[in-house]
């Protein structure tokens, strides 16, 4: 055997080696379990049996109120955003408070989980619900997903809210997650054990605020939040909303954006670059991080309320 016959094989039985120790830390590194059907049983929640499933919401306030729908963020379900809903409905408005599919107590459905998809379950929902025109509030990732309803749907849209908006992340990490096996391999092994890091460094010493992060970790090992996670990271959260932004600038929809100085997961700049093409948008800027919304919820209604009070009514 000659010294290049030799190294090309050490070389390949190192890189067999290196794939099957990768192959079993991704097969044992499975965090799914659990039955969804119980843990929607379970829920205090309503059901919309939709076209890809069931939409599990919450519906407050008088049903005769305008109405303003709630659309959550990538990972955080709705019931991080009881606390907003009810501060809404005692100020006049009914207020629909719903988990996306893959979050919460909603189904998983195996499907691209991408723009189209959550603009026909929002649809869907309010046509359910029988909502012909609402007020659309979305955090996060939620908010490109107002925008673009808003795009789509202009004459059912009476105002948007927006609070750490995504814009255009442009970020390195997500970029890897749409690498077919490599994405699979950092979600499950990195990115899942991450989301409930996160979440114990939200917990006070309110009991709900506990009960809460404990639901919510448990909805991350339901059958099916891998791939939908996986399946919105690749087609929603690495995406350059600005054209979207842009085009929403054209219609007369009044605009509040809400948004960190210091969010370390959505790039303030990007914010501000969303309010120079949108000059009617009205803002408010907070401190506390991506979550920092969290701690200032009845000054955020109150703010919110006041700009729809001022250009509603």
């Amino acid at each position: 055997m000659t010294i290049f016959q030799s190294i090309f094989t050490s070389t390949f039985f190192i890189l067999l080696l290196i794939i099957v120790v990768l192959t079993v830390i991704y097969a044992f590194s499975s965090f799914e379990k659990g039955d969804l059907k119980s843990y929607q049983e379970k829920s205090d929640y309503n059901f919309a049996n939709l076209s890809k499933g069931q939409t599990a919401y919450k519906d407050y306030g008088n049903k005769n109120d305008p109405a303003i729908i709630i659309i959550h963020g990538a990972t955080l379900p709705s019931e991080g955003y009881v606390g907003f809903c009810e501060g809404l409905s005692l100020k006049g408005y009914r207020v629909i408070c719903y988990d996306q599919y893959g979050r919460g107590y909603s189904d998983r459905p195996v499907a691209d989980y991408n723009m189209e998809f959550y603009l026909d379950q929002l649809n869907e929902l309010l046509s359910y619900l029988e909502i012909k025109k609402s007020i659309l509030h979305g955090s996060s990732m939620g908010a490109p997903i107002a925008i673009s309803y808003a795009n789509k749907y202009p004459n059912q849209v009476s105002a948007i809210g927006l609070q750490v908006p995504l814009v255009n992340s442009n970020s390195k990490i997500l970029s890897a997650l749409k690498t077919p096996v490599l994405g699979n391999f950092v979600l499950r092994v990195f990115g899942i054990p991450f989301s409930k890091n996160r979440a114990e460094q939200w917990v006070t010493n309110n009991p709900e605020q506990r009960d809460l992060i404990d639901r919510y970790i448990a909805q991350l090992t339901l059958p099916g939040t891998e791939q939908s996670l996986l399946s919105s990271i690749r087609n929603i959260a690495n995406t350059n909303f600005i054209p979207d932004y842009k085009k929403f600038s054209q219609s007369d929809i009044p605009i509040h954006i809400a948004y960190a100085s210091d969010d370390d997961e959505i790039d303030p700049k990007t914010v501000q670059q969303v309010l120079s093409l949108i000059p009617r948008a009205e803002s408010f800027v907070f401190t506390g991080g991506h979550g920092g919304g969290g701690f200032i919820v009845d000054e955020l209604n109150n703010i919110f309320t006041s700009f729809l009070n001022k250009n509603l009514n």
